[in-house]
């Protein structure tokens, strides 16, 4: 069975993954002997300012699940969850930022859902509300430092539909949030440039 976890941090990525055919990719560094990927694990990328680029790095290995453990020890897991919304003309829900084209997302809360996390994400960021929500969540990896911590957030994306005629977006400002914007599909090409890789790369997934 194929396995894969991306893992972005900066404006860069690795993509630890068991299927062959990823070989065949553009990466600006590829890791396959296991003494390799021992010395990448003892010491990755994400916290020491060492980017591999936009290319990223590829870890090929038959044991991805186990790769992402070890990258998980001795760091703070933060959970969150996230929106992809859509409305009823189709137009997707995007937040602008710290300079950035954003998804609504944040931390899930204790004992909280991480689906009902994701939607009171949405309608606190956004004021817009949830009609519908997807079953099964794209998950995404990112590995930062917040307060000389190491931090590896995952974030469950859920693609959600808005309750109509939801024209009133209502920016969170205390999160730094400035505009909400529905975006129709023909103009998200406009976007990549001002988006994170990985919103660029989940905006691919569902478009």
């Amino acid at each position: 069975m194929i396995n894969s976890y991306k893992i972005y941090y900066d404006d860069s990525f690795v993509l630890v993954s068991n299927d062959r055919e990823q070989m065949n990719e553009k990466f600006a560094k590829v890791i396959i002997n296991e003494n390799d990927i021992a010395d990448f694990l003892r010491n990755p990328p994400f916290y020491s300012g060492n980017s591999a680029g936009h290319d990223g790095t590829l870890i090929y290995t038959e044991k991805p699940v186990w790769v992402l453990e070890i990258l998980s020890k001795n760091v703070k897991i933060v959970i969150a969850g996230g929106g992809i919304v859509f409305n009823e003309r189709d137009e997707l829900l995007m937040i602008h930022r710290k300079g950035k084209w954003d998804l609504a997302k944040g931390k899930v809360e204790a004992g909280e859902k991480i689906v009902d996390g994701a939607m009171r994400e949405v309608e606190e960021e956004t004021g817009v509300h949830i009609e519908s929500v997807a079953k099964q969540p794209i998950v995404t990896y990112h590995a930062y430092i917040l307060k000389e911590k190491k931090c590896l957030k995952e974030t469950s994306w859920f693609e959600m539909k808005a309750k109509p005629g939801q024209d009133k977006l209502v920016p969170q400002t205390e999160e730094q949030i400035d505009e909400v914007r529905w975006v129709k599909k023909g103009d998200l090409p406009d976007y990549e440039e001002g988006s994170y890789p990985m919103i660029w790369d989940l905006i691919k997934q569902i478009k």
